[in-house]
């Protein structure tokens, strides 16, 4: 990430010269001694070499992106937190902004930091719009059998592991058993015929949920619980609850299932939310937004004058 667009300007100062200062040969000069001098076109060269497929690939997507894109809250937002996050970070190293940007990303200051968040957040953006374009019939027959399923009614009893976050290892695992004994010992309760709404009440440490007896909700699905705990409850029966400890990251959950709707209708609006889905999950693929930006170049029939600057670009894109 280094050098991500601090060469642009310079690189646009040297085309236009510097106060038309020449040298002998009559180029521009940017530097110059008793004798002779240095020109912008060498100084441009090097930097070109050394720089230049990165900074024009920069460039290029930065303008294009532009013409497609205007800055929304949701952009607005994701850039100020991401610095908002880095300057919390900077300071627990024990440094200023800019100087942790410029260490880790090449940046100079904030400004350049939130232009590369921008460009790196409207790249993601069209990624996943490029990838949902380009998902087929397969695809989306695919995932609705695999992962649509109807809505749960459902409640939950939460033991999280507690731990200082200074904790060694040892403690670590001393407290994650204590966790899940203590959610077994819930289940034995369960199993002698105790109320589970009750039980959460007493014993739940998912604040949202716990003074209401663990109640979830009748629309519970994906998104609502992690993976592991989602999974196990849909392959509950109705009026069952699961005889193991459901371990996640947020510790190990007890799960009570009501009832289960029907899978819904495969309509026009449930094709476009799984379009998204698939086409989120594709952009972050490795490689992907590259894939996507080079259609997007290749759409606005892009084309290079400089052809030392194009065998740069082919090269590392």
């Amino acid at each position: 990430m280094k050098k991500k667009l601090l060469l642009s300007l310079a690189c646009l100062l040297l085309l236009a010269g510097c106060k038309d200062v020449k040298l002998e040969n009559g180029e521009n000069a940017v530097v110059t001694f008793t004798e002779g001098g240095i020109s912008s076109q060498e100084l441009y060269s090097e930097l070109k070499t050394l720089y230049g497929a990165e900074t024009i690939t920069n460039l290029i997507d930065k303008y294009l992106l532009s013409k497609k894109y205007e800055e929304t809250q949701e952009e607005k937002t994701y850039i100020n937190q991401y610095v908002k996050q880095l300057k919390s970070t900077a300071k627990e190293a024990g440094t200023d902004l800019e100087t942790y940007i410029s260490l880790y990303y090449g940046l100079k200051d904030e400004p350049s930091l939130r232009e590369y968040l921008k460009l790196t957040y409207r790249r993601n953006k069209y990624a996943e719009e490029y990838a949902k374009e380009n998902v087929n019939n397969k695809q989306v027959n695919d995932y609705y059998k695999s992962y649509v399923y109807g809505d749960i009614e459902a409640s939950q009893i939460l033991i999280t592991v507690d731990v200082s976050e200074n904790a060694n290892e040892n403690d670590k695992k001393k407290a994650d058993a204590a966790a899940l004994e203590k959610a077994k010992k819930i289940i034995d309760e369960l199993k002698t015929g105790k109320d589970f709404a009750t039980l959460a009440k007493q014993y739940s440490k998912d604040e949202a949920t716990a003074s209401n007896g663990g109640y979830l909700g009748k629309e519970v699905n994906d998104g609502d619980l992690p993976d592991e705990a989602l999974s196990a409850l849909r392959g509950l029966n109705n009026g069952s609850y699961t005889l193991s400890p459901i371990k996640s990251s947020y510790g190990y959950h007890i799960l009570y299932k009501t009832n289960q709707s029907e899978k819904p209708e495969l309509n026009d609006e449930l094709i476009d939310t799984i379009k998204t889905k698939i086409g989120e999950e594709t952009a972050q693929t490795s490689g992907y937004v590259n894939t996507a930006m080079k259609s997007l170049r290749e759409q606005n029939d892009m084309k290079f004058i400089d052809t030392d600057l194009e065998k740069q670009f082919n090269k590392s894109n």
